[in-house]
């Protein structure tokens, strides 16, 4: 036998036994599990003991009578007087003065030069149309070999004439033009005052003094509106500018 042999041999032979062990140590914990059991068995099997409590019944009492006190008698008091309500005096009426009117402001008489408002029906008084000739530089009409007239003949309203040519003319820029020096234009003003179909009917010969025309009537645009008492929907007038 070799050496590796009988080494393993003899090692099985010196190995501890086991199995005793294992069967002491189940034994023991088979007998430690059956006494618990029959432990719990003969806990459960004792009845519990509940204490006992004595008891004892009592009657209550009947509730006593209170006695009632002896209240004291009345003494004899008069009996309290009735006042009579006196009436109050009614008061006086108290006398309030009235305010006076205010006094009516006087009437105005309006001028002639005043527009007439749109509202007013009242028919101004016809006044003859201003001569064509004027020291401002502008008239109504023209006067270029032939008589052109200004207004229509049945136009017989002074003060709005003499409205228009003053705004026209505060509009109206002068170039440097020689004496003598006119231009006619035609326009058509309608109900509300505005201005249309503004043309130049006869040249002055200075495109400057003739574009001055024709711009003062445009910077003017709108005038005041037509008189209410005119009849007719527009006015068509021609207007001479001369230096």
């Amino acid at each position: 036998m070799d050496p590796v042999s009988r080494i393993l041999t003899e090692r099985e032979r010196t190995r501890p036994r086991l199995f005793p062990f294992a069967l002491i140590a189940l034994f023991l914990h088979g007998s430690i599990a059956g006494a618990i059991f029959l432990a719990s068995r003969h806990a459960a099997a004792r009845p519990a003991q509940l204490p006992a409590v004595s008891v004892r019944i009592v009657r209550p009492e009947p509730p006593r009578r209170q006695q009632r006190r002896s209240e004291p008698a009345p003494r004899n008091t008069p009996p309290p007087r009735q006042e009579t309500a006196v009436p109050e005096p009614e008061p006086k009426p108290v006398e309030t003065a009235l305010p006076e009117p205010d006094p009516e402001p006087p009437e105005h008489q309006p001028s002639d030069d005043a527009m007439v408002a749109p509202e007013q029906k009242t028919t101004p008084r016809p006044t003859p149309a201003p001569a064509p000739g004027g020291g401002s530089g502008l008239s109504v009409g023209g006067d270029n070999g032939r008589r052109i007239p200004g207004i229509p003949a049945d136009f017989h309203f002074a003060y709005y004439v003499q409205r228009m040519l003053a705004l026209i003319e505060n509009r109206w820029y002068k170039p440097a033009a020689p004496a003598g020096t006119k231009a006619l234009v035609r326009f058509t003003i309608s109900r509300e005052g505005r201005l249309s179909r503004i043309e130049l009917e006869s040249s002055s010969g200075n495109s400057s003094f003739d574009r001055a025309a024709l711009r003062a009537l445009y910077a003017a645009n709108p005038l005041p509106p037509l008189p209410p008492a005119y009849a007719k929907p527009s006015l068509t007038v021609h207007l001479t500018f001369s230096e």
